[in-house]
């Protein structure tokens, strides 16, 4: 988790699981990161919920954007990997980074 940090503009990432425990965390700031990991459990079944009502099959990424900050949202396995980033961040490079993440913290989880 901590080479997260070394992505420019990166300023935290968190594993939790599908109940919205943390399960690893590494962070530039003071990040909550068990609200964060609570409301990703929330934000999760209204994605999955909208997904089954478009028939869009299942949820790969999601990209919030807000006037202060950048979060990506991505499953792996029966986890979720949040990574915060400033409102800068740039969305290219970070997918091509979680592109070369994903897999390995995929091998790294039970």
């Amino acid at each position: 988790m901590a080479d997260m940090l070394e992505i420019d503009g990166v300023q935290g990432a968190i594993v939790v699981d599908k109940d919205g425990l943390v399960i690893d965390s590494a962070t530039k700031k003071n990040l909550d990161k068990d609200a964060i990991a609570g409301v990703l459990h929330e934000l999760i079944s209204g994605i999955d919920l909208m997904g089954e009502q478009f028939g869009s099959g299942l949820f790969k990424e999601a990209i919030l954007e807000y006037s202060n900050s950048r979060s990506f949202i991505n499953p792996v396995k029966e986890y979720f990997l949040i990574v915060v980033g400033d409102s800068d961040m740039n969305l290219g490079r970070m997918k091509l980074e979680l592109r070369k993440v994903l897999p390995k913290l995929e091998q790294m989880l039970p």
